[in-house]
């Protein structure tokens, strides 16, 4: 079985790519910025230096949210290549957009605050008497979030919205849920947990946090969450069982440190089993050369000249 790593920097990509030949699977790693994509008379070329991506039976990709514009091109064309990749296409766009990700949180059942969103500052005035505080608010543009503040009553949240001179498209007023946080990695159907304290509307670092167990509806909301979103290896947030934060990118290096596990090791095991689900692709010629490595260090070397 053949996995890449694509990622942008090697350090990030090459404790993954070691667990993976551990495990047994021949595993390389290719830079993001190396791969192009050509499309032409109706179909899309994966193009990068060096590699034949689709040959791969995997892709564990691993890149900023931001990067999402170039990701989801290459997204749809390993999936249409029947290359597992560990997230669905439209997932980094679901995770750029803060409002749009709720509305797919919700609609796949995953318990979260209660989340208003406006287009309108009006609409928002006119609410303020009505809503319960206190409350997380946002304004965006675009999909970029331009300002967020804990607002504790009406007053707050007028003065918030009427400290916007410049031009939004959009609110987001979310209820702030007190209790501490807790933050999962998930890979696949398993969840690692460090639990983080909120002092006053502050959240503490991650560093500070504490190992802990996630119970089981933890586990099963930050797993439904993360599939919501459509990645099967998520950071996902939750504060009293509530999902508030989705995203791609872990720090792995912090989450081993504080769980006292080696994560990547899970995330080997969770691609082999992937690539077993299906059946690995068949490669002659890479098994040829395979073949020819083995046969030169025996006495039948010298068939090979």
């Amino acid at each position: 079985m053949r996995i890449l790593v694509i990622a942008e920097k090697q350090k990030i990509a090459q404790p993954f790519v070691d667990a993976m030949k551990a495990k047994g699977a021949k595993t390389n790693y290719l830079r993001i910025l190396k791969i192009s994509l050509v499309s032409k008379h109706k179909n899309t070329l994966i193009k990068a230096l060096g590699e034949d991506i689709p040959k791969y039976d995997a892709v564990f990709l691993q890149a900023r949210v931001s990067l999402a514009p170039f990701v989801e091109p290459l997204i749809e064309e390993l999936k249409r290549k029947e290359v597992y990749v560990n997230c669905s296409p439209g997932s980094y766009f679901v995770a750029m957009n803060a409002l749009y990700k709720f509305v797919c949180l919700a609609l796949a059942g995953v318990k979260t605050p209660k989340t208003l969103t406006s287009g309108s500052v009006k609409n928002i005035e006119r609410i303020s008497k009505t809503i319960s505080y206190p409350l997380l608010a946002k304004s965006f543009k675009g999909r970029d979030v331009q300002q967020s503040m804990v607002v504790e009553n009406e007053k707050e949240l007028n003065a918030f919205v009427k400290s916007i001179k410049h031009n939004i498209d959009g609110f987001m007023l979310r209820e702030f849920i007190k209790g501490n946080m807790l933050s999962c990695a998930v890979i696949g159907e398993k969840v690692f947990a460090v639990s983080r304290k909120i002092n006053g509307f502050v959240v503490s670092d991650l560093e500070k946090g504490v190992c802990s167990k996630p119970s089981d509806e933890e586990s099963k909301e930050a797993i439904a969450a993360s599939k919501a979103c459509g990645f099967d290896i998520a950071w996902v947030d939750l504060v009293n069982g509530h999902v508030v934060k989705v995203e791609p990118g872990l720090p792995w290096k912090k989450f081993n440190k504080l769980c006292s596990e080696n994560l990547e090791e899970y995330v080997a095991n969770f691609f082999i089993d992937k690539i077993n689900e299906k059946g690995a692709k068949k490669n002659a010629i890479d098994d040829i050369k395979d073949l020819s490595k083995v046969l030169s260090k025996t006495i039948f070397s010298r068939l090979l000249k």
